[in-house]
């Protein structure tokens, strides 16, 4: 049986205890990121997934990764990170290469071009990450925030993958 509602009383569908860590996780990475995008990848021209696509390569072990690998990281499809690959590439930030270890695959490897692109990024996003992060953490608060964030990512994905 529907139970009946009055409109004008207040009422909650969920609970404020619900959303306070996933709101506070989701305003905190909306705000950093505008600021990152605005004060950091702006002056690069580029757009930001394309800058996130280059970052994650400078991170790699040789700076190079397979299609699949970026996807994964990426949290995007394949189709998206290889139509992402294709804009790299036509701007002559990034190559592919043929897979020593899998004749079928590519690796995605940074060219000159797309290192000087992010050697022009790196210290813009350092002083936002300096300004927001480290004026307003302790080294250990930081460390704590990065192992809080990294066990929610890891279980998001989990269920991510459990669910395909």
């Amino acid at each position: 049986m529907l139970r009946m509602v009055d409109p004008t009383a207040e009422s909650r569908v969920l609970s404020p205890d619900t959303l306070r860590p996933s709101g506070a996780m989701l305003s905190a990475q909306i705000a950093l990121g505008r600021l990152i995008e605005k004060s950091a990848v702006a002056p690069t021209g580029y757009d930001p997934t394309l800058i996130d696509l280059l970052v994650r390569l400078d991170q790699a072990s040789g700076n190079r990764l397979r299609g699949v690998d970026l996807s994964r990281q990426l949290l995007l499809s394949p189709s998206h990170v290889s139509r992402m690959i294709d804009r790299a590439e036509a701007a002559g930030l990034v190559r592919r290469n043929a897979d020593p270890n899998d004749r079928r695959a590519a690796q995605v490897a940074l060219t000159h071009r797309g290192r000087a692109v992010l050697a022009d990024f790196a210290p813009r996003l350092e002083a936002v990450i300096e300004k927001v992060i480290h004026r307003n953490l302790l080294a250990a608060e930081a460390r704590v925030l990065v192992e809080l964030l990294g066990r929610i990512q890891r279980a998001a994905v989990q269920e991510i993958e459990g669910a395909g």
